[in-house]
């Protein structure tokens, strides 16, 4: 009986535990992405793999654990750079238009579409609506598989 409690406990604590971020490239629609600064990024829709250097039209969902709970999902595009390689931009450069229907046809330009380059030398070049946040630097260190998600 003991044994029994012991493993109920056990089972009852990981209800709480949080999840853990999972690499684009083993992740599942469902999937944590990115946590960070009480956002949480969630993978909808698979990202398309482009040019060698990019990932493209995936959809994720952005939670906030702010009290207004705001939920967003973004059609988000990647394009990865490579330090140093002769011919690459020296920056990664990630973008994202707000969406709320998976299966509704887009116009361009889209309104509210935001963009960030991030530069080699430690700049952040930043365009469109979407305010400066950590969880847009952990998500392209994930779509670009750099940081804590280089799996190299």
């Amino acid at each position: 009986m003991a044994g029994l409690l012991a493993c109920l406990g056990v089972a009852l604590g990981g209800c709480g535990a949080t999840s853990k971020e999972v690499a684009v490239q083993n992740a599942k629609p469902g999937d944590l992405l990115v946590e960070a600064d009480g956002s949480r990024v969630e993978l909808v829709r698979a990202f398309t793999p482009g040019i060698a250097n990019g990932l493209h039209k995936g959809v994720v969902k952005i939670t906030s654990d702010a009290q207004d709970a705001k939920k967003q999902m973004y059609e988000v595009t990647a394009i990865c750079s490579v330090k140093g390689e002769p011919g690459w931009q020296a920056y990664d450069n990630i973008y994202g238009d707000p969406i709320s229907d998976l299966n509704a046809k887009r116009t361009f330009p889209v309104k509210g579409r935001w963009q960030f380059l991030f530069h080699y030398d430690g700049r952040t070049e930043k365009t469109g609506s979407l305010e400066s946040s950590a969880w847009v630097s952990r998500l392209k260190d994930n779509l670009c598989r750099k940081g804590d998600f280089d799996d190299t």
